[in-house]
């Protein structure tokens, strides 16, 4: 099978593989789509994860089962399908208190394990969901996103009337401000820098500078420290900001304010048990998420998908690869 293996830092090449073989609770999925992730241009640019290479890239795929695992009962090849990269031990710490997603052992494909930018993938068939038929393939890719997105509303509490600004136009500002929306904040706000992202976020209000002191929830999602003070900035007392997007250098935090105003800080990593409802939300017509996927090129112009979701935000949201 053909797949995208990265090889060092900013050496990503498409290699030839054997077809990989699912253990007992494992399935083989054809691909039929697999969306960029901004983390994967992370990857690519610095590993900030530390991956061992070589290692096939792809956390967001989406395809047809073609081989299950001797121990698997509920899923059969052809089963149209969508996979979420993260699998955890069932045994650590973490795991037993309930918290799966911050597993102390935790797998992650195309980080410490072949990931779905190739023909063939395999994933653990208890992280795999059925997609009905007028969910397309390259909206199924989004089953993770969509599911992290909605561990960062989530770690907000409860948003009911609230004032909730998200800082970030990329593909998951934009999810989580639908979702804000859908879970019913009274006023939706985002901040970002570029015209065409922005516009591509119905129904929320876009603004052109950060408002200080005046909003109940603050999500970070975009990783750098100047929006992660301006995230603080904007809380109004007992405001909370939630940690969605990283910033990978140091960030000064105002703990003045974070003690004066009684704010809150909480991360969102990963999500807990949220892709069920995940799956809901990509058939959701009101959320239309279909539309953040925006470019879908043929496996074969891997380089121009790459360049576009790196440099194209100006006409680009989210691109998938799709395999025919």
């Amino acid at each position: 099978m053909q797949a995208l293996q990265l090889q060092g830092i900013e050496q990503l090449v498409q290699v030839t593989l054997p077809v990989p073989v699912p253990a007992g609770d494992e399935v083989l999925i054809q691909t039929k789509a697999a969306t960029i992730c901004t983390s994967d241009l992370h990857d690519i640019r610095s590993n900030p994860f530390g991956i061992q290479y070589p290692r096939v890239m792809g956390h967001e795929g989406a395809g047809i089962i073609v081989q299950c695992g001797t121990d698997v009962k509920d899923l059969k090849p052809g089963d149209r399908v969508a996979a979420h990269p993260v699998v955890s031990c069932g045994v650590c710490e973490e795991c037993m208190r309930g918290l799966q997603h911050l597993c102390s052992r935790m797998g992650h494909s195309g980080i410490d394990r072949d990931g779905c930018f190739a023909e063939y993938f395999v994933q653990r068939a208890d992280r795999v969901r059925k997609i009905p038929a007028d969910i397309s393939f390259a909206t199924g890719a989004l089953l993770e996103p969509a599911s992290v997105c909605l561990e960062a509303v989530y770690r907000a509490g409860d948003i009911k009337g609230k004032r909730v600004l998200v800082v970030g136009d990329g593909p998951f500002g934009n999810m989580i401000a639908r979702l804000a929306q859908k879970q019913g904040a009274g006023r939706v706000m985002v901040y970002g820098r570029t015209p065409f992202r922005l516009g591509m976020i119905p129904g929320a209000e876009i603004l052109d500078a950060v408002p200080e002191r005046s909003v109940d929830v603050a999500i970070l999602a975009v990783g750098n420290a100047e929006a992660a003070g301006s995230c603080i900035k904007a809380l109004r007392p007992r405001g909370r900001m939630v940690v969605f997007s990283s910033a990978h250098q140091p960030v000064l935090v105002d703990l003045f304010s974070v003690h004066v105003l009684e704010l809150e800080i909480a991360g969102a990593c990963n999500d807990e048990d949220k892709i069920d409802e995940a799956l809901a939300c990509l058939g959701d017509r009101s959320l239309a998420l279909k539309n953040i996927v925006t470019h879908q090129l043929p496996f074969d112009s891997w380089k121009e998908a790459f360049d576009l979701a790196c440099n194209g935000h100006d006409r680009a949201l989210k691109v998938a690869l799709v395999f025919d």
